[in-house]
């Protein structure tokens, strides 16, 4: 009797345990610190206030030049200034000996400011630069070629003739009408010969111009001869005088 009272009870409180409820296990809550972060108040640096992106400069070549990326130097950027042309501007006539109003071998400063007087202020002016450059192989040291709206006037220090007319070894040394696109001056021979003239015209103006017919690389072009020197011309498809150029010239690559 006392085996099976025993039993009862044993059964009896393992029933209870059965049914009591689970007993739960609660981690310990970290303690906090001081420390808290407000993302409220987070700031940025003030923006930088950024300025007008420096004016964009211009540099073009000349007719039948190739710009390469193994350019030299002479690539430099050109500074454009901007300018008016004022149709036949007093006393500029094309010569094989300068301007008209200025001469090849005069010095730098007194030249530009001749032609500025004449033509405006320039749309470009490369500054000193390699002989080397997109004009072609020039003779000299160095390079200054400064253009108004179809004209291009260049200054060096080559050992040409017109080197000893003064002092300075940089001088104007040639110039080129038409080369970067036609010419609003209207700039004209003595004998009246500009770009845009006809050969009769031109052998009407010149009867001693020797005319250089085409060949496989090179349009016809025309040789004047002028009191102060030649005169070159190329002729463009239509048949008229595309460029004019006289003095100590590069050599086109």
């Amino acid at each position: 009797m006392r085996s099976l009272a025993g039993l009862a009870v044993s059964v009896a409180l393992l029933a209870g345990a059965c049914t009591s409820p689970p007993i739960r296990v609660t981690a310990p809550t970290a303690p906090t610190t001081g420390l808290s972060l407000d993302v409220t108040q987070t700031t940025l640096p003030p923006e930088i206030p950024r300025g007008d992106p420096p004016p964009a400069s211009l540099v073009t070549a000349p007719r039948g030049a190739e710009r390469d990326a193994g350019a030299s130097t002479a690539t430099t950027q050109a500074e454009r200034l901007g300018a008016a042309a004022v149709p036949n501007p007093r006393g500029v006539v094309l010569d094989g000996d300068g301007l008209g109003i200025v001469g090849f071998g005069a010095p730098v400063e007194p030249a530009l400011g001749a032609l500025i007087e004449a033509l405006g202020q320039p749309v470009a002016d490369t500054g000193w630069i390699d002989p080397f450059s997109i004009y072609g192989d020039c003779p000299g040291s160095r390079l200054r070629v400064v253009e108004w709206p179809g004209v291009l006037a260049f200054f060096g220090d080559p050992e040409d003739r017109f080197l000893h007319r003064h002092p300075d070894p940089e001088h104007f040394m040639s110039w080129q009408l038409g080369t970067f696109g036609p010419d609003p001056y209207l700039l004209r021979t003595a004998a009246g010969i500009g770009v845009g003239a006809t050969r009769d015209q031109v052998a009407a103006a010149y009867p001693a111009a020797t005319f250089i017919p085409s060949a496989a690389d090179a349009p016809p072009s025309v040789v004047l001869g002028t009191p102060g020197g030649e005169i070159s011309g190329v002729f463009d498809s239509a048949g008229g005088i595309g460029t004019l150029a006289a003095g100590t010239r590069c050599a086109m690559r």
